[in-house]
């Protein structure tokens, strides 16, 4: 009886924490880690079968994942390793479950049965033209497919036997994402590091319609000499970039299109004639690498940032975090997979700590009127059950003491700086010198001879010293310049680390409330959430000096001393 209790008042809380503006059909939904099987892998693309939701393929620069049963377990399909080709992206096909691209440094490879066999259906001329970044098949037919490469862009109609290469992109045109036109499918847009192009014939030639600022250096640092061969290309540099990562059109919406830049959300509203950025508010990083939108439900645009995930609301022109549920802050990239019957999509997400997927959280599954009789006292009960850990502010004091960024320490520079004007600038000087002087005197007469020599030797010293004042300084110390520009940075780094320990500690929390709140499960469900839970705790523990572990520790011999 004692457990119903307990159970309906966590649902309470869990229900108070999920609460969100909005009327997406991601409403009411959380993330769920779901990595098991792939070891350390650093994950940077994603492709979600089109036909079968169930499957889903991962990659990291070396190894492609697979797994079958929606994230449940995960094998290892294609390996890289102890070779100079690397895998940059992967693409399914959205006709056939058993096809799956791989786009490499070494060209487009293929696998029909699902990432068993594998063969090269691209190889270019010279590094550049192999270095694939995107690849787009039709969706009207699997024999057409365009790859973005370091050198513009190559298609066949024919399934691979025979590649065109289109015109009119300039020279080093790295395209980084292809993407059609929903109602055309000769129309398709191409996301390159000097711009947005459009194809009107099928990607015979391609013009451009949005002109991007170019870091030349950076450009061409990403293109190797061809008579020396292709260097290796890190992929952290592509999604960091300068140039514009992702396009994607607007399903139900004829010319939408929406760009990912690291500048913020580009969109066009007439398929290209002009262009906007999409309003910040909400938005706490800029840099959007990927972006992705539901069939069912386009009027939300989910970024993928390195501050984490955010949805996207044409209607409001704001932004809203979508962070229950998922550690990481490194968003690389997302990928929906079509909607089951009667339930809404599953949006998969691959960050820096693995592979994430969109779940329906419990209190969803929770009639209405589920905890009606049980008020504020017990649900405030239940969150006394913590009251031995340490509190939201006590664990940022300890992160900003921990990575040195106090406030304190900006308004210590600056009284320093304001004493040292009152100091003068001490000069002194020390000089010595020795002379020397000799003479002879000689007179001589018939009675007396006489002879006298004068030898005088001498020693000489001087010193001064100064005391300078500059009255300017007084008023104004450059010193306070470099106070400005380095208290702007530690303001940033501060932010950054409050931010970060705040989302672990919440995190953290809503996770033991659900654990309080769950059904005893399996012993590996049991092995899984308290991985998870040391995991949790493990990160806020890396921003804190171990503050958390300190006082669960304490509150354990406290315990024992009691009994």
């Amino acid at each position: 009886m004692m457990r119903i209790c307990v159970l309906r008042v966590c649902i309470i809380v869990v229900c108070f924490f999920a609460a969100s503006p909005g009327h997406s059909e991601m409403e009411g939904w959380e993330w769920k880690y779901v990595s098991s099987g792939m070891g350390n892998a650093d994950l940077h693309s994603i492709a979600v079968c089109p036909s079968d939701s169930s499957v889903v393929y991962a990659g990291s620069y070396k190894v492609v994942y697979k797994t079958t049963d929606r994230g449940n377990t995960w094998t290892e399909i294609l390996s890289l390793r102890g070779t100079d080709n690397g895998i940059n992206t992967l693409a399914a096909d959205p006709l056939h479950r058993e096809v799956i691209y791989a786009g490499t440094a070494k060209g487009l490879y293929r696998s029909r049965d699902q990432g068993v066999h594998w063969e090269r259906i691209f190889q270019g001329v010279g590094g550049p033209e192999n270095m694939i970044f995107a690849v787009f098949v039709n969706s009207h037919t699997s024999e057409n497919i365009y790859i973005g490469t370091l050198a513009g862009i190559f298609f066949t109609e024919d399934g691979g036997r025979n590649w065109v290469r289109g015109q009119y992109l300039p020279a080093h045109s790295i395209v980084t994402s292809i993407s059609g036109d929903a109602y055309d499918q000769h129309i398709l847009y191409a996301a390159s590091a000097r711009g947005i192009y459009k194809t009107l014939d099928s990607g015979i030639g391609w013009n451009r319609i949005h002109e991007s600022a170019v870091d030349e250096s950076s450009l061409y640092n990403l293109i190797a000499d061809e008579e020396e061969g292709m260097e290796e290309v890190d992929i952290t540099d592509m999604r960091d970039g300068s140039h514009i990562r992702k396009i994607i059109t607007a399903p139900g919406n004829r010319g939408i299109i929406y760009a990912a830049t690291p500048r913020g959300l580009l969109v066009t509203k007439n398929s290209g004639i002009t262009w906007t950025t999409a309003g910040s508010i909400g938005l706490v990083s800029h840099n959007i690498r990927d972006i992705a939108i539901s069939t069912g439900d386009p009027e939300y645009v989910y970024a993928a940032t390195d501050r984490g995930i955010f949805r996207y609301s044409r209607d409001s022109d704001s932004w809203d975090e979508l962070y229950k549920g998922i550690t990481s802050s490194d968003i690389r990239c997302l990928a929906f997979a079509r909607a089951e019957q009667n339930s809404p999509p599953v949006l998969w997400a691959i960050t820096r700590s693995g592979v994430y997927k969109s779940a329906p959280s419990f209190p969803s599954a929770v009639p209405q009127n589920a905890g009606q009789g049980y008020g504020r006292p017990e649900a405030r009960d239940i969150l006394s059950m913590f009251d031995d850990e340490p509190s939201i502010e006590e664990i940022k004091e300890a992160a900003i003491a921990y990575a040195e960024v106090s406030p304190d320490k900006i308004r210590e520079w600056r009284r320093a700086a304001a004493k040292r004007a009152w100091l003068p600038n001490v000069s002194m000087k020390y000089g010595s010198a020795k002379d020397w002087q000799s003479s002879s005197y000689f007179y001589s007469t018939r009675d007396e001879k006489y002879k006298d020599d004068d030898i005088t030797d001498g020693k000489d010293s001087d010193w001064y010293i100064s005391l300078t004042w500059n009255l300017g300084d007084l008023i104004w110390d450059d010193a306070q310049t470099s106070i400005d520009n380095r208290s702007k940075l530690m303001v940033q780094l501060r932010n950054d680390v409050l931010n970060e320990v705040t989302r672990l500690y919440f995190e953290r929390r809503r996770f033991q409330i659900d654990l309080l709140m769950s059904s005893p499960g399996n012993d590996k469900e049991d092995i899984d959430n308290d991985l998870r839970l040391q995991e949790l705790t493990a990160s806020i523990d890396a921003l804190t000096d171990s503050l958390l572990s300190r006082r669960i520790a304490q509150k354990g011999i406290g315990a024992q001393r009691q009994e």
